[in-house]
């Protein structure tokens, strides 16, 4: 007997938006600069198939060290720069993209993180655990922009990491479908003792890219960024998913993904 897929499917805005899809992305630095770049080619994949795409507002307040070159999206002219400037500059002059970077932290609470998507590839468990509790009343408005669907969370320690994406709304399927859509655990619905799991060793504390490579490895970044930009593709343009998620361990060469549940508890 074959196992049924269960698949979540994209709210009714996505099928047919009417502006590009907004995406607030919270923090530039091993995974977030890595996503933007992907980013930036989702969009460019999306045009081309005939969807407005997508628009993409990156905060980040840090600047530039020279840890950071080659490990994130940074070359040695950039140090001392700001990274949001910094890598938002680069996808917008290889793309042809007016994207916004905003060079600043930004709270949980902030109106600017109104958008479709929040990415969230922060260090600590504050800034997760903060937002969990701002989206347990995710922003409607009349403007369909503005609208808070989803949550998609990057993390990682030094071999291993994970990405989640989780629904805000009740997102509503097709008229021609037959059952609706379930609820996607965010990350901290997974795991609501985030700020228990905070490891220094594993959050890293090294300033020399030495140190750096002794506390992340060189292309878990790469490793998650790809799988997640990969679940935001096969959302808009196939506008389902059958797993929402994955957790890699590039030491073990393991990946357990995240299904889509048909039994997890309905949105209130």
């Amino acid at each position: 007997m074959s196992m049924k897929t269960d698949y979540h499917y994209a709210p009714n805005y996505f099928f047919a938006p009417t502006h590009p899809i907004t995406i607030a992305l919270v923090g530039a630095g091993g995974n977030g600069s890595l996503v933007l770049a992907r980013l930036a080619r989702l969009d460019h994949a999306l045009v081309q198939l005939g969807h407005p795409g997508i628009y993409v507002t990156v905060f980040d307040g840090d600047m530039v060290q020279p840890s950071n070159v080659g490990r994130q999206l940074y070359a040695p002219q950039d140090v001392g720069g700001n990274k949001a400037i910094c890598a938002v500059t680069k996808v917008n002059h290889t793309f042809g993209l007016q994207w916004d970077a905003v060079p600043e932290r930004i709270g949980a609470d902030d109106k600017r993180l109104h958008a479709n998507l929040i990415i969230s590839c922060v260090d600590g468990a504050d800034f997760r655990l903060e937002l969990a509790k701002v989206l347990e009343h995710p922003h409607s408005s009349s403007y369909p922009y503005e609208n808070q669907h989803y949550w998609l969370d990057l993390g990682n320690g030094k071999y291993f990491g994970q990405y989640v994406l989780g629904n805000l709304q009740h997102n509503d399927r097709p008229s021609n479908r037959e059952v609706q859509n379930q609820k996607l655990d965010h990350i901290v619905d997974l795991f609501p003792d985030l700020s228990k799991m905070e490891d220094e060793v594993e959050q890293g504390k090294g300033c020399s890219y030495a140190d750096k490579l002794q506390e992340q490895s060189l292309f878990i970044n790469d490793a998650l960024s790809s799988m997640a930009v990969h679940c935001l593709y096969e959302l808009l343009v196939n506008k389902k998913i059958k797993y929402h998620g994955a957790f890699v361990n590039l030491e073990t060469g393991r990946t357990n993904p995240l299904p889509i549940k048909s039994n997890v508890h309905a949105i209130a």
